[in-house]
């Protein structure tokens, strides 16, 4: 019982065999009391009818219970049911049942019978001696004068072969059904059992950390969601799977990078550098970027961490876009026009004062901003846009890239994926745009983006202009 199978066998099963065993005992009982006996009767009929038309030019055995008794003996051996012979008054006159004594008399009124002119009596029952079909018929002589009446018995001993054959019959057909129904309910089990072992195995697997053989969707339609949620769960872990390697292997390049470069230039200030002052500024500067570049890894780290525990907490102000958009990117254009990109702005002057937290949104604006000049080749454009449209503030960034190919343009939100036109190892981790829609979102607006391959990028957030922060 411990056993799924063993438990969907019983349960298909047992049902059935209740209703089978019930079923048999209805038709046994229904086939011998509405089939059998009505047959029986029938057939009792005719041979009284034949036997009282016999007797009726046979006076004589009405008159003595010896000739009766002699005329029913040279009978006996012709006839199946049992015969008895009663006069007018009902008094015994001879019988084929030895069971039967003299003193005996008819078990029917008289009046009764000759309103009916023919009596059936059947009775269903299960001990052999009982009767279970009597025909009462009157015998007339030929001036139709009353002489006597003939009661034809069938005695259940005397039909028993008939009834054991029928139930023979029906006990076969129930076995039958019983072994085609446990039949079917084995093989629906095993089916069953047999998914459930899969997905079992799957995730037994997933546990031990092995590879994972993914089961086949069967069954019936819970188990196919059962087998499809199984299989959304490993995709989704080999894909966890492999943004953590992916995640290592960046760390490794992001963080060994910038120490690689800060290692030649401690040891040449070590060396006596530091006497050159105009060695020593470049090595110094260089060393600032690097470090900058670290604390750029290290902000979007804690980015990361930040969408691992749930939606960014953030520390909400009023705070003038007119003023505060064009400040913030003054530090962006340059860096842009350092690498040689030209920088175009259109901001428009009634944007309103908002519930932000400047540092956060900054960060999300930042990432976009940073994201577009790292893709725009030497001599391209970045454009930085503000406006209001239908109670909505919308921030957009545009640059003159290569753009997003379409395949790629699903996954532009996801933690850790660049583009497949990158190198091997890119500056940055594929966090960026990731945690800017976060931001975003954690500000109760929507980040959302264009791409044409081959001609650019275009990314807008869109802000509600009327709601505060909660």
């Amino acid at each position: 019982m411990r056993s799924l199978r063993t438990r969907l066998l019983i349960s298909h099963s047992l049902p059935l065999l209740i209703i089978l065993l019930l079923t048999g005992f209805a038709l046994d009982y229904v086939v011998e009391t509405r089939v059998l006996l009505p047959g029986f009767a029938d057939e009792l009929t005719n041979e009284a009818k034949l036997l009282a038309e016999l007797t009726a030019h046979h006076p004589n055995i009405w008159d003595e219970a010896q000739e009766a008794q002699a005329y029913l003996v040279q009978l006996e051996s012709m006839l199946t049911p049992n015969v008895s012979l009663f006069d007018l008054q009902g008094k015994f006159l001879g019988s084929t049942d030895a069971s039967l004594k003299s003193t005996d008399s008819l078990s029917i009124k008289l009046e009764n019978l000759l309103k009916e002119d023919i009596l059936i009596q059947t009775e269903y029952s299960r001990h052999l001696g009982a009767s279970v079909v009597d025909v009462f018929v009157p015998v007339y002589d030929d001036r139709d004068s009353l002489k006597g009446v003939i009661q034809m018995t069938y005695h259940l001993e005397d039909v028993y072969g008939q009834f054991l054959a029928l139930r023979r019959v029906i006990i076969g057909i129930l076995t039958v059904g019983v072994f085609l129904g446990v039949g079917l309910a084995l093989f629906l089990a095993i089916n069953m059992s047999r998914a459930l072992r899969q997905i079992a195995e799957s995730i037994q697997q997933l546990a031990t950390g092995k590879e994972v053989a993914l089961p086949e969707e069967q069954g019936p339609e819970e188990i196919r969601d059962l087998t499809r949620t199984v299989d959304a769960l490993v995709t989704r872990l080999r894909t966890l799977e492999t943004t953590r390697r992916k995640l290592l292997a960046n760390l490794v390049h992001e963080i060994g990078r910038p120490l690689g470069a800060l290692l030649p230039a401690v040891q040449a200030l070590e060396a006596g550098a530091v006497e050159n002052k105009i060695l020593r500024q470049e090595l110094l500067a260089g060393m600032e970027d690097e470090l900058g570049i670290l604390r750029r890894l290290l902000d979007d780290l804690t980015g990361l961490y930040d969408q691992s525990v749930g939606s960014f907490v953030l520390e909400t102000r009023p705070i003038d876009l007119n003023k505060w958009l064009p400040n913030l990117f003054h530090t962006q254009r340059e860096v842009a026009r350092a690498k040689g990109l030209r920088w175009q702005s259109d901001f428009s002057d009634q944007l309103p004062t908002m519930q932000i937290d400047p540092e956060r949104l900054a960060q999300a604006i930042g990432n976009l901003v940073n994201n577009a000049i790292k893709f725009t080749l030497q001599g391209g454009t970045i454009t930085a846009e503000a406006g209001i449209q239908t109670n909505e503030v919308w921030i957009r960034v545009q640059d003159t890239g290569p753009g997003i190919p379409v395949e790629d343009q699903g996954f532009v939100f996801t933690p850790f994926f660049r583009g497949r036109t990158e190198t091997r190892f890119p500056q940055g981790m594929g966090l960026g745009l990731s945690i800017a829609r976060d931001l975003v979102t954690a500000h109760q607006g929507r980040l959302e983006f264009e791409s044409v391959s081959g001609e650019g990028s275009s990314f807008t957030i869109w802000l509600p202009a009327s709601s505060e922060e909660k």
